[in-house]
C-alpha cells in the first residue's frame, strides 16, 4: 500500500496509519508506537496484541495428532482453546495409556502463560437421531478450555531461547550417561523432552506474535528452534526405544554420543559469543563425524537399530544449525 507524506508542523513529516491495522490492535490517539529504521524502510510496531479468535477442536476425531494441533494453535498466538473430548476414553499418548481428559490437561499444562479455565458440558449445535424411535435430539459434549493467563513479552525471547539450549544440553548429558551405564531413564527423558518442547513452543509464540527485534533474523530463529526441538525429540526416541524394546546398545556408538553432546555445547557457546575460528572448526569436525558415522552404518549392513538412526539424525540437525548460526552473525562478514 502507498501513503502520502503529510506536513505536521514546521519540522515534522507524518504518514497516516492504515485504519484496519489500527482497529485490529485497538490503537488510540496518544498511544506510543515503536519506529525502527531498517535501511530504506521504516518498521512501525505496537506492543498491543490483536484479539485472536478462540479455537475449538475435537480431540477424539483428531487423535493421534490432536495434541500437535493444540500446540500449533498456541504457537499461532490463540488466547483461548477449547478441546472436546470423550469421557473415560483411553488413548496412547507419548508411550503411555491415558484418558483423553488427562492427555488434554497434560498438554494444557505444557503451554507457558496459559491456564485451565473451564471443564463442562454443552449441547451439540446440530441434533442427532437417538433412541429406537430415532427422535432428533441435541447430544451433550464434554469440553476443557484453556485461556491466556500472562501476556507474551517479546523481551523474554533471548532468555527463553538460552534456556532451550540449556535444556537440550542437560538432556544430551542425561542420555549419554544412561547409555554408558546401561540404565533405563525413560521417565527422566520424558520430562526433559517435555521441558524442551514447552520452551520451544513459547519461543515460537513470541516470534509469531512479535517477530525478533532484528527482523532479518526472525525466520532463522524459527528454524533454529525447530532444529533444537527435533534433536530433543530424537534423544527422547532413543530413550523410548531402550525402554520399550530393551534394545542392546552398541558400545562402539558411545564415542559418537559423546561427540554429539560436545557439538551441542560448542554450538551453544558460538551462539552466545560468535567465534569465527571456533565455528569453522566445529563445521569441519561435524562434517567428518557425519562421514565416519555413515561409513559405520554402511559397514553394519542393516544391523543398526533405531538408536543408531536417531543419533545419525541428530548429527544432520546439528549440521543444519551451523548455517543458521552463521546467518545470525552476518554482520561479521560486513565490509
Amino acid at each position: 500500500m502507498k501513503r502520502k507524506i503529510l506536513q505536521a508542523g514546521q519540522a515534522t513529516l507524518a504518514v497516516s496509519l492504515p485504519m484496519p491495522w489500527a482497529k485490529k490492535f485497538n490503537l488510540k490517539k496518544g498511544q506510543e508506537l515503536e519506529v525502527e529504521e531498517q535501511g530504506s524502510s521504516l518498521k512501525i510496531k505496537t506492543t498491543a496484541m490483536a484479539e485472536e479468535d478462540s479455537a475449538t477442536l475435537n480431540i477424539s476425531s483428531l487423535h493421534p495428532i490432536s495434541t500437535k494441533i493444540i500446540g500449533m494453535l498456541y504457537k499461532a498466538g490463540y488466547k483461548k482453546i477449547k478441546a472436546i473430548y470423550t469421557p473415560n476414553k483411553k488413548v496412547i499418548h507419548r508411550g503411555k495409556e491415558v484418558k483423553e481428559l488427562d492427555m488434554i490437561k497434560n498438554t494444557f499444562d505444557h503451554l507457558i502463560g496459559m491456564q485451565l479455565w473451564e471443564l463442562g458440558k454443552e449441547k451439540t449445535s446440530e441434533p442427532k437421531r437417538t433412541g429406537l424411535a430415532g427422535e432428533l435430539a441435541n447430544e451433550e459434549e464434554n469440553y476443557a478450555t484453556v485461556i491466556e493467563s500472562a501476556k507474551v513479552n517479546p523481551k523474554e525471547f533471548d532468555n527463553t531461547f538460552n534456556k532451550l539450549y540449556l535444556h537440550l544440553i542437560h538432556q544430551s548429558e542425561q542420555i549419554y550417561e544412561a547409555l554408558s551405564q546401561n540404565k533405563d531413564i525413560f521417565d527422566e527423558a520424558y520430562l526433559a523432552e517435555r521441558l524442551i518442547n514447552q520452551t520451544a513452543d513459547f519461543c515460537t509464540r513470541i516470534l509469531v506474535s512479535y517477530g525478533h527485534e532484528e527482523h532479518k533474523k526472525t525466520l532463522q530463529y524459527y528454524n533454529l528452534i525447530d532444529n533444537l526441538e527435533t534433536i530433543g525429540d530424537k534423544y527422547f526416541y532413543i530413550a523410548l526405544e531402550q525402554h520399550e524394546n530393551k534394545t542392546k546398545f552398541d558400545k562402539s556408538n558411545l564415542e559418537f554420543f559423546e561427540k554429539a553432546l560436545r557439538f551441542i555445547g560448542e554450538s551453544a557457546s558460538v551462539y552466545r559469543k560468535f567465534d569465527f575460528d571456533k565455528i569453522k572448526s566445529l563445521t569441519k569436525e561435524l562434517d567428518e563425524t557425519i562421514s565416519a558415522y555413515e561409513a559405520k552404518i554402511k559397514k553394519s549392513k542393516g544391523k543398526e537399530n533405531l538408536i543408531s538412526y536417531n543419533l545419525y539424525s541428530i548429527f544432520l540437525e546439528l549440521y543444519e544449525m551451523i548455517e543458521k548460526l552463521y546467518f545470525l552473525n552476518y554482520d561479521f562478514f560486513k565490509d
